[in-house]
């Protein structure tokens, strides 16, 4: 992948685990799909693979490689599902609370309690005021 010569932001990646991601740009945190639950925790998934409730637990065996409570500031969380517990777990929605969150339209009408909450659609680009830039 080449660098554009005319890109100048300073971006760091911290990969912590599966779709789980701090992206700085410029000093502005985002975080992808936070899950942060404590292993060992079941979920009950039985409605995704068409069983009856209570029927499919599937159990978390190892937790993020760091806590919810060991890391920066965040300024914005980018949530690809917010009904899969793969993207979104109990812990996770603890960083909706007070922070701006870009999501699916599905996503951002399941939210709607979070008032910092809003949708993209596909291809669509969206511009907002985060850690004072744009």
């Amino acid at each position: 992948m080449t660098i554009p010569e005319n890109f100048k932001s300073k971006v760091a990646i911290t990969h912590i685990t599966t779709a789980t991601a701090i992206v700085d740009i410029d000093g502005v945190k985002f975080i992808t799909d936070p899950i942060f639950d404590e292993a060992p925790k079941s979920h009950d998934r039985s409605h995704v693979a068409g069983l009856s409730p209570g029927e499919f637990f599937p159990t978390l065996q190892k937790g993020p490689a760091i806590s919810i409570k060991q890391f920066p500031i965040i300024d914005c969380v980018l949530l690809s599902n917010e009904d899969h517990i793969d993207n979104l777990d109990e812990t996770g929605r603890q960083l909706l609370i007070g922070r701006r969150v870009i999501t699916t339209p599905d996503g951002a009408k399941n939210l709607s309690d979070h008032p910092g909450t809003c949708a993209i659609k596909p291809w669509q680009t969206l511009k907002c005021q985060l850690g004072g830039e744009e």
